[in-house]
Parts: structure tokens; sequence; C-alpha cells
């Protein structure tokens, strides 16, 4: 009698389990990849609200600043120059507001990637319509940009994907 044992697997079945499993693995890895991108856009979206918020904060505990004849206003057209000190003492209250704005400025440099290439899309400003800038309005509009992770910003609808922003418009 001539009796066929199968046991066991074959190599062409060892094969293609080999190969399912590798399938899956590699998207599993660019799946994490990802999220590791999704990740950092958070975090530098979390970022850009703080700084933000600490701006308003700015404006809102001097807002003798707003004044159109004011000499160091929280209201600029572009990224601000830093500050040289360490930002911790209180400093001469005649230039308070430009020290705040300065070390806020260092933030922003510290802490949005690309803060300077971009420098020229962040701004603060009276307006009156979100994205238009007027003197004579009642709200403040602020608003951050930064080098986007990978070349991309994952936010739908940016015009430019090379780098995200963040807008804030409230009134004051």
């Amino acid at each position: 009698m001539n009796h066929r044992d199968t046991r066991g697997f074959s190599l062409l079945e060892v094969l293609i389990t080999i190969l399912l499993t590798a399938i899956g693995i590699l998207g599993m890895v660019a799946m994490q990849g990802r999220a590791i991108q999704y990740t950092q856009d958070s975090v530098q979206r979390t970022q850009a609200v703080i700084l933000a918020s600490e701006l308003l904060e700015i404006v809102r505990t001097n807002p003798g600043s707003l004044e159109a004849d004011s000499d160091d206003s929280p209201l600029f057209a572009s990224l601000p120059t830093s500050a040289n000190g360490d930002c911790l003492e209180a400093g001469n209250p005649t230039t308070l507001v430009g020290d705040q704005l300065a070390c806020w400025a260092r933030k922003v440099r510290l802490l949005l990637p690309g803060a300077d290439e971009f420098g020229n899309q962040i701004y603060s400003c009276l307006s009156s319509a979100p994205g238009t800038c007027n003197d004579n309005a009642a709200a403040i509009e602020i608003q951050l940009a930064w080098r986007a992770v990978g070349n991309e910003c994952p936010q739908a609808g940016d015009s430019t994907p090379e780098f995200c922003t963040y807008r804030f418009r409230t009134q004051i």
C-alpha cells in the first residue's frame, strides 16, 4: 500500500505567506511614517495657536500701543526682529511692548520651522474682514506661517502647500 501523507507545508505555500506578511508589514511602516508626519504637523499647529494667543495677550495688556502714533506697536507686516537678551527682565517701561514683541518673535523663530523664510506671511494688523488689514477696525488679525512637514501642508485648501498658515482673528 502506498500512502502519501501530506503533512507540513510546501515551499510555495511558505513563499506566499512570507510575501503576504511582507506586504502587510510594509503597509504598517508606511502608515507609521504618515502618522509621524501628522503628529509633527499637529505640534506645529499647537505652537502656532499658543504663539498667536501670546501675542494677543501682549496687545490686551497694552491697549494704548494700538494707537496710530505709538512707537512700539504690536502691529506689523512681517516677522519683527528677535530680542538679543534673555527675555527674563522687565526692561525699560517706555519700550516694554517692543521688548515683549522682540521676545515673542524669538519664540516664533525657535518653535516654527522656516519662520524667517516665510516671515512676510507673518503679520499682525487691525482687520475689518478676514484677510484684510484696515487701521479703523475693531478686530485684530494675527497670521503665522511655517515650513510644512514633508514639503506639503496637510491642511485642505492651502494654496501654497510648501508652508502652513494659522490665522487668528478676534475683537479687541
